[in-house]
């Protein structure tokens, strides 16, 4: 399907769905849930790492995680997401959100979206000795290449929820003319409560376009010499997430979250990748502030 098509037809569905966008969100029974038109703005501190997969790319060091959103009855802001949703059932729900491209946080440390993509009820895998080194014999190191694009991307997404899961759904493509690419993902996740906090595992499936992969991890002859040239191809990831939540008091809890991201042959394959997985870790304690 023609790239111009599906982003003109997230752009024409935005339009379309906006008379929509200002109804009711299902009234929520649970414990947890958001109270529509109140910031919630909280902090955690403590210490974990998320791995970088770039030859010459830092360890990102996480110490302060600030988390932060907002919904209302017609937009909501959420940890760097914003964006509109509707109510299709008492189930399933529709949204539009705009986001920037996390592919830049490997080659910019302080990217902003490396911080505020880590969330407190959302989860991952240590860096352990899980990672795997490429020992490619024609390696090109990340100060080797030119800057990346920072990207804003458009997307559709279905969240419902059957049988104690919620189901998600979610296609996202390039607006800000930077990456010309698309991604999709598809996922469950299952939250419970025990005597000892709570819980929730998740698992996701993303696929991601040649033309982003090519954009953020190709080689090319303005880059580097004639054999480590690369170019990039569609890439399909797994991911794998975990988070562990115990509240202390109404506003201090304690949390750990875990993260494996397992990479495929299309970004492994080029000589600026040396690790075929991305894995992040965090614990601390959170304050919740409002």
């Amino acid at each position: 399907m023609p790239k111009n098509f599906i982003k003109n037809f997230l752009l024409i569905s935005m339009l379309m769905l906006s008379p929509l966008l200002w109804a009711n969100t299902p009234h929520c029974q649970e414990d947890d849930c958001i109270v529509e038109q109140k910031w919630y703005i909280s902090g955690a501190l403590g210490y974990g790492q998320r791995s970088n997969p770039l030859n010459g790319g830092n360890r990102l060091e996480l110490v302060v995680l600030p988390e932060i959103y907002y919904y209302s009855k017609h937009w909501f802001f959420d940890n760097g997401r914003v964006g509109s949703s509707i109510v299709l059932t008492s189930d399933t729900q529709l949204s539009i959100i705009g986001q920037f491209n996390q592919e830049k946080g490997y080659f910019q440390q302080w990217f902003s979206g490396n911080l505020l993509q880590f969330e407190s009820n959302a989860l991952t895998t240590p860096q352990v000795s899980l990672t795997t080194d490429r020992q490619a014999p024609a390696q090109v190191a990340l100060s080797q290449v030119k800057d990346r694009p920072t990207a804003f991307d458009l997307g559709l997404q279905l969240d419902s929820s059957h049988y104690g899961l919620l189901w998600q759904l979610a296609y996202w493509t390039d607006i800000s003319q930077q990456h010309h690419g698309q991604y999709a993902s598809v996922g469950a996740r299952r939250g419970w409560h025990t005597v000892y906090g709570k819980w929730q595992l998740s698992a996701h499936l993303h696929w991601k376009s040649a033309q982003l992969i090519n954009t953020y991890y190709g080689l090319t002859a303005l880059e580097v010499p004639l054999h480590q040239q690369y170019q990039g191809r569609d890439s399909w990831q797994t991911e794998l997430r975990l988070n562990w939540n115990k509240p202390l008091t109404e506003r201090l809890s304690l949390l750990v979250f875990l993260r494996y991201l397992q990479l495929d042959s299309a970004m492994t394959d080029s000589p600026l990748v040396r690790s075929d997985n991305v894995t992040t870790w965090f614990g601390g304690v959170s304050y919740r502030f409002f």
